[in-house]
């Protein structure tokens, strides 16, 4: 059983999170397709989502016509441990899924300011108009994506004036330097979730739907936002 409030789904388990959001996910894809012909997901890394993903692998979506990228990324090789990349192909671009389009962030440049230059090239060639559906994860100090709060590329990264697809940031209390998609991009979506799992996380956006400056806790541009507005999956 679920109760929703103002965009909070609860649920009883983690299995029935996953199995309720792949659902959304697989309606909101074959929509889009029936209407453009084509769709895009986006999506985060850690490891609370990769069940999730499982489960979507297996939906009966034209795959062939969905383009699947990421929301951030580290600025390291897929064959890192750390790499978002890795764990999307482990985990979602199997299955059924093993049709759809990827775009990978990392490249093999000098650094992440000119990995950027070359993102930013491919997905203006690739991707037009609004993202179609965005899946978030959220950090204890309420960073979404790559946009940390500590980052002292936050404000470029949450500007209202950018419209570039992707930004550098460099946050202090994670490794790496990370490649993430703009604020403006992603509140530009047609479909936004967040899978939460356990007290803390739910805790944390406890304290992000309190007063408080959006830029502190970046998820809170998403709670605020009022179209696409934010779902949220939590399970204990």
């Amino acid at each position: 059983m679920t109760v929703e409030l103002a965009g909070l789904h609860y649920f009883d388990d983690r299995k029935s999170a996953n199995a309720a959001l792949a659902d959304k996910i697989a309606q909101n894809l074959s929509q889009a397709i029936e209407e453009r012909n084509k769709a895009s997901l986006w999506v985060s890394g850690g490891s609370t989502p990769m069940d999730m993903y499982r489960q979507l692998s297996t939906e009966h979506i034209d795959w062939q016509n969905v383009l699947i990228s990421m929301v951030d990324e580290r600025y390291v090789p897929p064959t890192d441990e750390a790499s978002n990349e890795r764990l999307i192909k482990e985990n979602l671009l199997m299955n059924a899924a093993d049709d759809a389009e990827f775009i990978p962030f990392f490249q093999v440049t000098s650094s992440p300011e000119d990995n950027k230059k070359m993102l930013e090239k491919t997905l203006r060639e690739k991707v037009h108009g609004a993202l179609d559906v965005v899946v978030l994860g959220m950090g204890n100090d309420g960073h979404t994506a790559s946009l940390f709060p500590c980052a002292k590329e936050i404000e470029d990264a949450v500007s209202a004036e950018n419209s570039e697809y992707t930004a550098v940031t460099h946050p202090r209390v994670a490794p790496h330097p990370r490649l993430t998609l703009t604020l403006n991009r992603l509140l530009a979506s047609r479909h936004v979730y967040l899978l939460l799992f356990g007290e803390e996380k739910l805790n944390t956006l406890k304290k992000a739907e309190q007063d408080g400056e959006e830029i502190d806790m970046p998820i809170r541009y998403f709670l605020r936002n009022e179209s696409p507005r934010l779902e949220i999956f939590w399970a204990p």
